[in-house]
C-alpha cells in the first residue's frame, strides 16, 4: 500500500511571538499526516471491498470439490432433477430404458437419447435448421463402462489435473442421464477443436434459442468452471423439459446453481418437469390410428365436450369414468362406448 505523504505546510509569517509559530505549524502538520493516512487506509479498504465479489455475485452452489456421493434424486424418473458435479454421481447400474436413436429427430449424428427428449429434441433441430444455423450429434448417452474410457482417454492426453475440469468421472457425467447433448456443426471439426463453437452459426443460435425448447446449455462461460465444476462447454445441452429449462434461463443462474437452489440435495421445491406431452410425433406406431381423431374427446367422464360446462356444481363422482351418463340421452350405448377405451393406450407406444 502507497503511503501518501501529506504536503508540507509553509509556516506562517510571524506576526508575534516566534516561538508559537512553528508549534501550531508542527501540530497542523501532525493533523493533516493524520487525516491523510486515514483516508488512504479508508480507500484501500473500500477498494478491497468493491474487488471482493458479494454474495449476491458469488455463486449460490456449494464449491467444487472432488468426491463420490451419490446425489440424492438418482432415479430415471428423477432426470429433471438429478444433480451431477465432481463431488455428485449416479451409480455405475444407472441407465434409461426408454432409449431411441437421435437420428429419429432428424438430426445427423450417433447415438440415443431418452424418450422423453425427442419431440423437443425434434422441434429444435427444425427450427434450427429453418433459420439456417443447422447442428449435428457430437456425442449422446454414454453408459457408466463407455465415460471410463472417455475420461481416462482426457487423462492421457492432457493429464489428470486437466482432464478432471474438461470430463467428467464415471458415474459423474450428465450424459450417463440420457437427457445430454454434445452438438457439432455438421461436417465441421469436433466442437472442442474450435476456438469458439458459440460463435459458429449453429452454437450461436443454440446459446440463445436451446432453453426454448427445454434445453439447456449446462456450462455456459460467465459461470464455468467456478459454479459449474467444468469448463466452459458451449456444444453441451442438457434437456429439462419447457417448463424447467424457461425458469432456469429466466433465474440467470447456471443448471448446477438452480438445481441446488431448487433443492436438488434436500427438499425439492422446484415443481414437476412436465415435460412437453408426447403427442403423436413420438408415438410412431399406433395401433389403431383411425378411431384416435374423432373419439379421443370421449376420454373425460362427460363423453362430449358440451356436456362438461353444464353441471357448475362440482360433481364428485366423475372420476371413475363410467360412460353411463351418456346413456341416458344415447339409446344405444353398446355399439358406441366400446371402441372408446383403446385410444388410452396409444399414448404408451
Amino acid at each position: 500500500m502507497a503511503v501518501v505523504r501529506p504536503h508540507r505546510l509553509e509556516p506562517p509569517r510571524a506576526t508575534g511571538s516566534r516561538d508559537r509559530a512553528p508549534r501550531l505549524s508542527r501540530a497542523a502538520l501532525g493533523l493533516v499526516a493524520r487525516v491523510g493516512l486515514a483516508a488512504v487506509l479508508l480507500t484501500s479498504i473500500s477498494i478491497g471491498e468493491a474487488s471482493r465479489p458479494r454474495p449476491a455475485e458469488a455463486s449460490v452452489a456449494p464449491r467444487c470439490v472432488i468426491a463420490d456421493t451419490t446425489t440424492r434424486f438418482h432415479a430415471r424418473s428423477d432426470w429433471y432433477r438429478t444433480l451431477l458435479d465432481t463431488k455428485l454421481r449416479v451409480s455405475r447400474s444407472y441407465a434409461p430404458v426408454d432409449l431411441v436413436a437421435v437420428g429419429r429427430a432428424g438430426v445427423s449424428g450417433r447415438g440415443s437419447v431418452r424418450r422423453i427428449a425427442l419431440t423437443d429434441l425434434t422441434a429444435m433441430f427444425r427450427a434450427a435448421r429453418a433459420a439456417g444455423a443447422t447442428f449435428a450429434v457430437q456425442s449422446a448417452y454414454r453408459s457408466y463402462a463407455t465415460q471410463v474410457a472417455t475420461f481416462n482417454r482426457w487423462v492421457m492426453e492432457e493429464g489428470y489435473a486437466s482432464a478432471i475440469r474438461g470430463s467428467a468421472r464415471p458415474g459423474h457425467s450428465e450424459h450417463q442421464l440420457g437427457t445430454v447433448l454434445d452438438l457439432k456443426t455438421p461436417g465441421g471439426p469436433e466442437p472442442w477443436d474450435v476456438a469458439d463453437w458459440a460463435q459458429t452459426r449453429a452454437g450461436s443460435w443454440i446459446q440463445r434459442n436451446s432453453w426454448r425448447y427445454g434445453w439447456i446449455v449446462s456450462y455456459p462461460k460467465a459461470k464455468s468452471p467456478s459454479a459449474t465444476c467444468y469448463r466452459y462447454e458451449p456444444w453441451h445441452v442438457r434437456y429439462f423439459g419447457r417448463i424447467i429449462a424457461a425458469k432456469i434461463h429466466k433465474s440467470g443462474l447456471a443448471a448446477r446453481e438452480w438445481l441446488y437452489v431448487k433443492g436438488a440435495t434436500g427438499t425439492w421445491i422446484g415443481g414437476g418437469a412436465t415435460a412437453t406431452p408426447r403427442p403423436s410425433p413420438t408415438v410412431a406406431p399406433s395401433p389403431t390410428p383411425s378411431v384416435t381423431p374423432s373419439e379421443s374427446p370421449s376420454d373425460g367422464p362427460g363423453g362430449s365436450p358440451s356436456d362438461s360446462p353444464v353441471p357448475p356444481p362440482p360433481d364428485p363422482t366423475p372420476d371413475p369414468a363410467t360412460p353411463s351418463p351418456t346413456a341416458s340421452s344415447a339409446p344405444s350405448p353398446s355399439s358406441t362406448p366400446e371402441p372408446i377405451p383403446t385410444p388410452t393406450v396409444v399414448p404408451e407406444g
